[in-house]
């Protein structure tokens, strides 16, 4: 399932509790984030949980977990996504909750994607009055 575009949010300082040195490294001390909403992620990612991720430069070349947008029925969806490069450019792109299919994107179907970044993190966000 699909997430809803809107819910980017700008760069932030990268609060240094919460990711190794390793990412905040990664990062330039910057994350943007975004909120889970559908269940094709879980057991990873929970819906509803916030994601954390860092600017790739757009390209996807190791396997991860990406945020990234394609044209659906003429609509822009933000999808977070495992994605792993394959030989020849080709892309999977996995859910982790086994109820959703594995799917792969060749180049020619990759025309309308746009890369927004690695998630390095998520977390259960809890409101309280």
């Amino acid at each position: 399932m699909q997430n809803a575009l809107s819910v980017i949010n700008k760069s932030i300082p990268v609060p240094g509790a919460l990711f190794s040195d390793n990412q905040t490294e990664q990062c330039a001390n910057k994350i943007m984030t975004s909120q889970m909403n559908g269940d094709s992620m879980q057991p990873t990612i929970q819906p509803g949980e916030l994601i954390a991720f860092v600017d790739c430069g757009g390209q996807i070349t190791s396997p991860g977990i990406y945020v990234f947008t394609r044209d659906v029925f003429g609509h822009r969806c933000l999808f977070i996504k495992r994605v792993e490069p394959m030989t020849g450019g080709a892309l999977k792109i996995i859910s982790d909750n086994r109820h959703y299919q594995t799917f792969t994107l060749d180049i020619e179907d990759q025309s309308d994607m746009q890369v927004h970044g690695r998630v390095v993190a998520s977390m259960t966000v809890r409101h309280y009055a």
